[in-house]
């Protein structure tokens, strides 16, 4: 089974200072509901609706999808524990994202299908 990773980069409006913000869904495991939300308005460059929040596409700075075989939590207790005992670090999220032994970044292979079905939101 594979676990899908959303990772939205966006600029924030909360303050009057630039701002980013992340916006981060972890462990998909049925990616058809963001399909209609979150990937075929971004490819389309629409509203993208998230849950109790809208996004204009101009507002994305970034996104990727991420994929992994078991649930992020998992890997991050994992990799927390080949550590040594006496290490002060803390493994997070993207530490996992960004070891290609544990995550691949499917991002283009997921757009490249969707312009290829040519599907409509």
């Amino acid at each position: 089974m594979s676990y899908y990773h959303i990772l939205i980069e966006m600029k924030d409006h909360i303050s009057t200072i630039e701002e980013t913000r992340d916006v981060e869904i972890f462990d998909i495991v049925n990616i058809q509901p963001y399909l209609h939300s979150i990937l075929l308005p971004f490819l389309n460059e629409q509203l993208i609706e998230l849950e109790d929040e809208n996004f204009e596409f101009s507002d994305i700075l970034h996104l990727e999808i991420k994929q992994t075989l078991l649930p992020i939590q998992h890997l991050i207790e994992e990799e927390q524990r080949l550590l040594p005992s006496d290490t002060d670090v803390t493994i997070s999220a993207h530490e996992i994202f960004n070891n290609r032994d544990l995550c691949q970044d499917v991002t283009t292979v997921v757009f490249d299908l969707l312009e290829a079905a040519k599907l409509e939101p």
